[in-house]
């Protein structure tokens, strides 16, 4: 067997500009112009105009209408268990966040407050308490999703 290696080829560097001090004049260089991002983006999904966009009657075209197909159905509550508040808190408004997994369960650790509330007690009851609520799960394209759900109590 006979074999045959070509005879290596020589490494040629290219070459390497050299700077000038010529001045440039703004004239002679185009700018470019700035482009705004959202133009690029298009329009925000179901802000388009015509029958069926901003009344609910979307037409289901992958989810750029109200009702499209692969739009997220948020999770719906099954059972919640909100703990009483003391007077103290009447007037406060406080967002409860949680996330609930493809099987309708709060995942535990993702609970928080917005803004909590002054009384520490209350605050640690309603994260229990809330770890434990159970929901039917969000839905898109027909598949069950986690989702962030949250829900808003007045005192």
């Amino acid at each position: 067997m006979t074999l045959r290696i070509p005879p290596p080829r020589p490494i040629i560097p290219p070459r390497i500009p050299l700077p000038t001090l010529d001045p440039v004049q703004l004239d002679d260089m185009q700018m470019e112009e700035a482009i705004e991002m959202a133009s690029i983006l298009g329009d925000r999904p179901g802000d388009a105009e015509g029958p069926g966009f901003l009344n609910g009657d979307g037409l289901g075209d992958g989810g750029t209408a109200a009702d499209g197909l692969f739009r997220l159905v948020p999770p719906s509550p099954r059972g919640m268990i909100i703990p009483r508040a003391n007077r103290s808190l009447r007037g406060q408004e406080v967002e409860v966040w949680v996330f609930v997994n493809e099987a309708g369960r709060v995942v535990a650790d993702s609970t928080h407050l917005r803004p909590p509330t002054t009384d520490g007690d209350f605050n640690d009851r309603l994260l229990r308490d809330a770890a434990q609520w159970t929901f039917a799960p969000a839905r898109q394209g027909g598949e069950a999703v986690g989702s962030w759900f949250p829900y808003t109590i007045t005192m």
